[in-house]
């Protein structure tokens, strides 16, 4: 099977080689294995995003004019994105552009693969139709992913006494992996904000949060800018990201002493 459905939001989002159990036997079949992660999935709406969503409704009445009508029709319309923003279109006045972020699933580090953070097509298809309908006349509407920055954060930590070291360099992918999380990361937990840029000094504070991690020694921590062809560019200790972009983590390392 290509494709799969089941009830109860996200948690049909499994990650790659979770789904292992065959349910009936299917002659010469011996086992079976997702060999991608499941993606799609999105909770029901909830009480008060219900109550957040009637006023819009009403003041609206369906029409996209203000940033904050195109991201609830969008919404509304893909309830499979997990983040929409709608931001002006630059150095074109009356142009408005509307990033788009689906559901994702990470391995046990939280490591995602690129090509599972551009929406699909239809996705982007269904709310481009919806809102083209319902703009203002004169609107020009482009409807996207986010255009992401690779980084790649090299990192050098010790353990504390009685704390395993490989359980600390877990630990340190994790919270790298989870820090830059488009969905969960970032200062407030609810994904990295577009355009901010990614400074030492945050990841360092990140780090500092780790039980395991010995905060008394040298941190080490280096920034590398990284391109689609997956080749690192020169350190950095600021990586500048567009006010349309967002940044993806690229092989993560860390060593711990």
């Amino acid at each position: 099977m290509e494709s799969y459905r089941t009830g109860g939001g996200r948690v049909g989002n499994v990650a790659r080689g979770h789904v292992v159990v065959l349910k009936t036997s299917v002659p010469y079949v011996a086992r079976v294995i997702n060999r991608v992660p499941a993606v799609g999935g999105a909770e029901g709406e909830s009480l008060d995003d219900a109550r957040i969503r009637g006023p819009l409704l009403l003041r609206s009445r369906g029409r996209a004019v203000t940033a904050d009508d195109f991201e609830q029709l969008a919404r509304d319309v893909a309830p499979d994105a997990a983040r929409v923003h709608c931001m002006p279109e630059p150095d074109q006045p009356g142009g408005v552009r509307v990033l788009v972020v689906p559901q994702l699933v990470g391995d046990e580090v939280g490591r995602i693969e690129r090509p599972h953070l551009d929406p699909p097509p239809a996705m982007l298809q269904r709310i481009a139709a919806t809102l083209d309908a319902r703009r203002l006349v004169g609107t020009r509407l482009i409807v996207q992913p986010p255009d992401y920055s690779w980084l790649t954060a090299v990192v050098r930590v010790n353990a504390r006494s009685r704390f395993d070291p490989a359980q600390v360099r877990l630990d340190v992918l994790r919270a790298l992996y989870g820090w830059f999380d488009p969905l969960t990361g970032g200062p407030d937990g609810t994904g990295w904000p577009f355009g901010r840029s990614v400074q030492v000094h945050e990841v360092n504070a990140a780090l500092a949060r780790i039980p395991g991690v010995d905060m008394s020694r040298d941190v080490e921590v280096t920034l590398y800018p990284a391109d689609a062809t997956r080749r690192r560019g020169g350190q950095v200790q600021r990586l500048d990201l567009p006010e349309t972009g967002l940044v993806y983590s690229f092989d993560h390392q860390v060593r711990v002493g």
